[in-house]
């Protein structure tokens, strides 16, 4: 049960019982609605510095953890102009860090397919659909393209939809599904051919990336996944520097 309160909201105000000798004067009101403001741009300041504080602890997390990059990500991003630098400098922390996400990531046959799968089926960018924490930073494209930008384990690996194709690489290991299956003998044949020879694309046009092997479509409706190895890059962070005033 829940017990009704002895006295209403605004009681104090109205002063409405004889016995209330100390209501809030005219004096009161304006004190502490000014020292809520007071409070609140305080609350802003210490939140500032607190964000401030938490970006810095991220960013060496990052600088002491990355050591190696895709070299297919780098292709990706200078498609949009970007270096891997100042995409970077994009992301940021996942919701729940510093508690999340945990240290060591899922292997890349259990993430490749079952994610790009669900992906397949959801239809949704990154950012619109459930997924566990993560770094990571989404590019969107006019044409409903995207490209995401992870922190996985040590590397920085991209998730890409590319129409006609969903991509995912992981230590250096590229997969790339198709949505429309190939014919079995073409199947066959892609093993050993160049990629861009049965998915051109100018992210990997000229990198002699070739196909290792083919994976068979789960369901009808799917394509194979085409399997190539990329390797990775050597690749520190370097943070920009504020700028200095000069003054100083």
């Amino acid at each position: 049960m829940t017990r009704k309160r002895l006295f209403s909201t605004g009681d104090a105000k109205r002063a409405a019982s004889p016995c209330m000798s100390d209501v809030a004067t005219a004096s009161d009101v304006r004190r502490m609605e000014k020292a809520r403001r007071q409070a609140q741009l305080r609350y802003a300041e210490i939140q500032a510095t607190r964000d401030a504080q938490a970006a810095v602890a991220f960013r060496a997390e990052l600088s002491d953890v990355v050591r190696s990059a895709s070299p297919l990500l780098i292709s990706l991003l200078a498609i949009d102009g970007l270096t891997l630098d100042a995409a970077v400098a994009l992301i940021d922390p996942a919701q729940s860090w510093p508690h999340q996400p945990r240290l060591s990531g899922r292997s890349f046959k259990h993430s490749a397919h079952n994610h790009l799968l669900r992906y397949y089926i959801a239809r949704l960018p990154p950012d619109q659909r459930a997924k566990p924490p993560s770094h990571e930073h989404t590019f969107h494209r006019i044409n409903g393209n995207w490209v995401t930008m992870k922190v996985v384990d040590h590397l920085l690996e991209p998730e890409a939809r590319i129409a006609p194709v969903w991509l995912e690489t992981r230590c250096g290991e590229l997969r790339v599904q198709l949505d429309e299956a190939l014919p079995e003998t073409l199947a066959t044949a892609a093993v050993g051919r160049l990629v861009e020879e049965i998915v051109d694309h100018v992210a990997w046009r000229g990198r002699g990336w070739r196909i290792l092997a083919t994976e068979e479509p789960v369901a009808s409706y799917f394509g194979q996944t085409l399997i190539i190895a990329t390797g990775s890059v050597p690749y520190r962070i370097a943070w920009p520097q504020p700028a200095v005033s000069e003054g100083r």
